[in-house]
C-alpha cells in the first residue's frame, strides 16, 4: 500500500512539474513571440504589390507619439488626403505593425476617408513589455481615439477596422470602454482567448491542454497581471450597440471561423457578415481586394449612411 502511495505521488508530482513547466513556457512563447522585422514585413507588402511607400509618404500626414496609461508611447501617424472629417482607425494583428494596415488604409483612402494606422502594444515603434492580445490593447486604442477627437475636430465621424488581434482589441474597446466610434469592421476575431490557445496547444500536446490553459493563466497573472480569461470578445460583443461587419474566411486554420460565426450570433442588430470560401488567416483582402472593397462600401452605405 505505501508503495502504491509512493508511487501516485511521485506521478502527481512529475505532473504537477511537467504542467507547470508548460505553463511557464507558453506564457513565455505568448507574451514574448518573436516580432516580424518592420523591412520584412515592407518587402513582403511592396512584393505583393499592396504596398508603394513612397507614394504612403506623399500622403499628408502627422507621425506622432502619443502617451499611453501605462507609460509609454504609442506610435501613430495620420494621413488626411481627403478633404473630410469621416475617419478610419486600422488595427494589425499580432507580429506585425503599422506598416501591414497601408493597403487598408490605401482602400479606405480612395472612398475618401481619412486614416490612422498605428502600432500596437509592444510592436513596432510603440513600447510595452508584453502583448495580451487586447486585455492592454484597447486602452491604447481609446488613447488614439481621444488623440483624433482633441486634435482633428470633436466633429469628426469615426469607423474601426481590425484584424486578428486588432479586431478583438476594437471589439473588447467597443464592448467594454468610451466607444466612441460609429461602425466597426472586424477580420478574423477570436471569439475568446482561451478557446483560441485550447485550439493552438491542442496542436502541439494532447497532455490536458486545459490544465495547461490553467497553468498558463497563472503565470500570466503573475507576469503581467492580467487574465486570459477576460480577454473574450464573446461577452462583451452584445453591449456594442454600433454596426459591425464580421469577416471571416472559411479556411482559416490560425483562429477557425466559427470564432466569428459565433461573435455574429451573439451581436444584437445592426450587423452584417462575409465569410470568404478562399484565403488562410486574415488573407480575405489579399484574395480578393475587389470584393472585400464591395462589401464594406454596401455595409457602410447600409447600415452607417456615410
Amino acid at each position: 500500500m505505501r508503495s502504491f502511495l509512493k508511487w501516485g505521488a511521485g506521478l502527481s508530482g512529475s505532473l504537477l512539474v511537467l504542467l507547470i513547466s508548460l505553463g511557464y513556457y507558453a506564457s513565455s512563447q505568448i507574451l514574448f513571440f518573436k516580432l516580424r522585422d518592420v523591412e520584412i514585413i515592407k518587402r513582403r507588402e511592396t512584393r505583393a504589390k499592396r504596398l508603394d511607400m513612397d507614394e504612403f509618404k506623399k500622403l499628408p500626414q502627422d507621425d506622432v507619439l502619443i502617451s499611453s496609461k501605462f507609460d509609454y508611447s504609442i506610435n501613430a501617424i495620420f494621413t488626411h488626403p481627403n478633404e473630410t472629417n469621416k475617419w478610419m482607425v486600422l488595427c494589425h494583428g499580432v507580429t506585425e505593425n503599422k506598416i501591414s494596415s497601408i493597403k487598408y488604409l490605401n482602400m479606405f483612402t480612395e472612398m475618401g476617408y481619412n486614416c490612422v494606422i498605428y502600432d500596437a502594444r509592444r510592436h513596432g515603434n510603440t513600447g510595452g513589455l508584453h502583448s495580451t492580445y487586447g486585455f492592454y490593447e484597447k486602452y491604447d486604442l481609446e488613447t488614439v481615439i481621444e488623440y483624433l477627437f482633441d486634435h482633428y475636430g470633436p466633429d469628426i465621424q469615426v469607423g474601426v477596422h481590425g484584424e486578428s488581434m486588432g479586431a478583438a482589441t476594437m471589439l473588447l474597446y467597443a464592448g467594454e470602454l468610451s466607444n466612441r466610434a460609429e461602425f466597426y469592421i472586424s477580420d478574423a476575431s477570436f471569439s475568446t482567448f482561451g478557446d483560441e490557445l485550447t485550439h493552438i496547444f491542442s496542436q502541439y500536446t494532447k497532455i490536458g491542454s486545459p490544465l495547461v490553459l490553467i497553468f498558463t493563466n497563472i503565470f500570466f497573472r503573475l507576469r503581467s497581471r492580467f487574465s486570459l480569461f477576460k480577454v473574450s470578445p464573446y461577452r462583451v460583443v452584445d453591449n456594442i450597440r454600433q454596426p459591425i461587419l464580421f469577416i471571416h474566411s472559411k479556411p482559416d486554420k490560425f483562429i477557425p471561423y466559427t470564432h466569428t460565426k459565433e461573435l455574429y450570433k451573439r451581436k444584437k442588430p445592426p450587423k452584417a457578415a462575409w465569410y470568404p470560401e478562399r484565403g488562410g488567416h486574415v488573407e480575405s483582402f489579399n484574395r480578393n481586394p475587389e470584393k472585400y472593397r464591395q462589401v464594406i462600401a454596401s455595409f457602410i452605405a447600409n447600415h452607417v449612411g456615410w
